[in-house]
């Protein structure tokens, strides 16, 4: 058995109209051989008769082949090139049909029984020191409206003076409006005297204990625990709106 030989780029442009590699080489070989049998197209392309059956088919139904019969003999016959043309206005055409049931049926079906990011939270979890640090740089920095509520006594823990310096004068520069409710520690007063032209700040009483900082950014809500080193992001605008009007509450009162 030979195997037919056809020009790559022949069949990688065919592979492109969504033919299988069989369905080319038999479809090639018939327009270069004439009508023939299964046998013998199987003995010119050396593909066995069992994938020669299922191109065959296939081929059929793109409309690029056909049948006769010499005798008691069954030939398979390969459409006139051009035919390949009708095959792909007939793609277009049920890709067209495709597109309208996707938009006026299946999107909307979909969709109504979604459950859609402003119902349910999307939540990130953010591990050590660079976890932290990415929700300052790459979330926090981004948005232009800021309330938190924490302590720089335990926020030290992952920072340092010079990050802090960076990271308040970058909001200064960018013109977020951060206000930041802290406990009346002398590291948060020093820290808040030293950048006062960075952000606004109000204190806590010494006596309020806080577990983990919370800040509010958008449709956003960090929650960040310096005794674990971790953090938690909550993306969801209902939360984000309760938990800013709760911290504004306090910063009022303060």
């Amino acid at each position: 058995m030979k195997k037919q030989i056809i020009p790559e780029n022949l069949t990688k442009a065919l592979l492109q109209l969504h033919l299988t590699e069989k369905e080319v080489t038999t479809y090639v070989s018939l327009l270069q051989n004439g009508p023939m049998s299964v046998q013998g197209i199987a003995r010119e392309t050396g593909i066995n008769r069992v994938s020669i059956y299922s191109a065959i088919d296939e081929l059929k139904t793109k409309g690029l082949l056909s049948e006769s019969r010499h005798g008691k003999k069954k030939l398979f016959v390969a459409e006139d090139p051009e035919s390949l043309k009708t095959f792909l206005e007939g793609k277009k055409e049920n890709l067209a049909k495709e597109e309208k049931i996707l938009e006026n049926i299946i999107l909307p079906s979909l969709r109504a029984i979604n459950v859609s990011e402003e119902k349910r939270p999307q939540i990130l979890f953010f591990e050590g020191v660079n976890g932290i640090n990415q929700i300052y740089d790459n979330y926090i920095l981004k948005h232009k409206d800021v309330i938190g509520c924490g302590s720089y006594e335990t926020a030290m823990r992952a920072s340092n003076w010079k990050y802090e310096k960076i990271f308040l004068e970058e909001m200064k520069k960018r013109k977020i409006v951060y206000r930041s409710i802290l406990r009346d520690t002398p590291i948060d007063h020093k820290l808040a005297e030293a950048f006062k032209n960075c952000f606004h700040t109000k204190f806590l009483d010494l006596e309020t204990k806080l577990s983990a900082d919370i800040h509010v950014f958008g449709n956003y809500v960090s929650l960040m625990s310096y005794d674990t080193m971790a953090v938690t992001l909550i993306q969801n605008e209902a939360i984000a709106k309760s938990i800013k009007i709760y911290l504004e509450f306090m910063w009022e009162r303060l």
